[in-house]
């Protein structure tokens, strides 16, 4: 019988000395995963109020002037939670990011039950939130504010509801679960990939198919609606432009080397979880989902089924288009607690053991050192290899445009890409209108009246050197010309120059006014 499987004898067993003391008496391990998770809390706030926005930070900044029922780009959450911060702590780096330090503690305690009740174990909750916290993907979100930041919340707490409609049958949960998908919507599509899993456990396993029967599940399944009505209404208003834009961004940038970008996508998922914990996630990913069919153990089938199709899913997709390595971010959720809870019902020995220990300590070196290397960018890393270096120069960009916006007095700004747009606007103390070159949908952050008056005006066009535009500008305004050009640095060591061009005359016709997708432009 499956119930004197050696493996399960073994998980009793663990489990017994997991929970030796009194009830309300933290364990050992249980105070040092709280230093652990609450030493990160207060080191990412640091570095979230030190460091310097990077571009889409300051993008997704700018979609809270004004507020949206969603974005071409992504559902709205990620903007409420940016406005959330701000009105707290003001137009600041920490108040940008507020929401996702206090974030990344949320789903650490998440993390931290949805083990102990998977596995019954204390140690094993404890470990696990240690272990998440021991990923530099992690400890990036966690200082980062992007839709992946609610997404993970929202994916770990349709998680933790499941585990806990497992552990007590009370109908209260469907109802967390519905709003936890519902709100996960309202922060990235890719929340629909947990879905799966999630219908799998409720079809496959007795303890969840009576539910099927119930009012509660129907009920909770029309509040996760309720909750994406403003999506839908937003995307109904303009010929549903963002899903389409997913879409296209998700499939059609077809690859030239599959095998090459299938490499690259299995490198970076090691090297933003760091290679030993990646490898114990897989593992405990495929674990998770063999024992708990073969056992019967729906929350062990749930961590898998949530995890494994995810990683793959994205595996294969790597074969035929791009894919961004933070992209499968939450499918390692399911998989790290997999990982700890799985390896501790074994209880191996040897070297293999020693890895296990090992993979924690190796991830939490690494992650506090990029903290450092983005609060202040010493550690002298070639810039090439880099990835922070994203975080430097725009300070220097906004003094030059405002050195030379008071050489011009009236003029406007504009840009050819909406990062730089976010930049600007953010980085100057006036917080401007940053105008862009748009064809198909105007920005939420600038409105109709603002850009009906740029006509004859003059404006400032700030774009990346080697991208320049500047050419493909003059049917637009009288004269077109470079005024100055501005060298990013990243510690001290030169990125990339940004040209600023004067142009005088506007004529109209390079910014949409009206709204809507496909809104008039401003020469209509």
């Amino acid at each position: 019988m499956w119930r004197d499987s050696p493996a399960l004898r073994a998980l009793k067993k663990c489990q017994s000395r997991a929970e030796i003391g009194a009830p309300g008496r933290p364990l050992p391990l249980e105070t040092l995963a709280l230093a652990v998770v609450l030493g990160l809390t207060a080191v990412r706030a640091v570095v979230a109020g030190t460091a310097l926005l990077s571009p889409d930070e300051a993008y997704y900044w700018l979609w809270t002037r004004p507020l949206q029922l969603s974005y071409y780009d992504h559902p709205a959450m990620v903007a409420y939670w940016i406005r959330a911060g701000t009105a707290v702590l003001g137009d600041t780096a920490l108040g940008v990011r507020a929401p996702a330090v206090l974030g990344s503690l949320l789903v650490s305690l998440l993390v931290w039950d949805t083990a102990r009740l998977a596995f019954q174990s204390r140690r094993v909750g404890a470990l696990s939130a240690i272990w998440l916290n021991a990923t530099i993907l992690f400890c990036a979100m966690g200082v980062t504010i992007t839709p992946d930041t609610p997404l993970l919340l929202f994916w770990s707490l349709a998680l933790w509801s499941v585990m806990r409609l497992l552990r007590s049958g009370q109908a209260r949960w469907l109802y967390v679960l519905g709003g936890a998908l519902g709100l996960g919507a309202l922060s990235k599509y890719t929340i629909a990939l947990i879905l799966p899993g999630i219908l799998a456990v409720f079809l496959l396993f007795p303890a969840l198919r009576p539910w099927w029967h119930r009012r509660h599940l129907y009920l909770a399944v029309l509040l996760g609606l309720a909750c994406v009505v403003p999506l839908l209404l937003w995307n109904l208003q303009n010929d549903f432009v963002s899903f389409d834009k997913q879409l296209d961004h998700a499939f059609a940038a077809r690859v030239d080397r599959p095998a090459h970008h299938f490499g690259e996508y299995v490198a970076s998922q090691a090297g933003l979880l760091t290679p030993l914990v990646f490898l114990f996630c897989l593992w405990g990913m495929g674990w998770a989902l063999w024992s708990g069919w073969r056992h019967r153990r729906p929350g062990w089938f749930l961590l898998g089924a949530t995890s494994l199709p995810v990683a793959v899913f994205f595996a294969h997709h790597s074969l035929t288009s791009m894919v961004q390595a933070h992209w499968a971010g939450p499918a390692y959720v399911g998989g790290v607690v997999a990982a700890v809870g799985g390896w501790a019902s074994l209880r191996r020995d040897g070297w293999p053991h020693r890895l296990f220990i090992a993979a924690p300590i190796l991830g939490l070196v690494l992650s506090l050192a990029v903290y450092v290397q983005a609060a202040t960018a010493l550690l002298p890393i070639p810039v090439k290899f880099d990835p922070l270096k994203r975080l430097g120069g725009w300070d220097d960009l906004a003094r030059a445009v405002q050195q030379e916006r008071e050489a011009h007095p009236g003029v406007f700004l504009f840009a050819q890409k909406h990062d730089v747009c976010g930049v600007l606007s953010f980085g100057l103390s006036d917080h401007p209108p940053v105008f862009l070159q748009s064809w198909r949908l105007r920005p939420s952050f600038y409105g109709e009246e603002e850009v009906a008056v740029l006509k004859g005006r003059d404006g400032l066009f700030v774009t990346r050197a080697k991208d320049d535009g500047a050419h493909l500008l003059g049917r637009f305004f009288d004269d077109v010309r470079l005024v100055r050009q501005v060298p990013l640095s990243w510690g001290g060591r030169p990125t990339e120059d940004y040209n600023i061009h004067l142009a005088t005359g506007y004529h109209g016709g390079l910014f949409v006014r009206g709204d809507g997708f496909r809104g008039r432009k401003d020469g209509e």
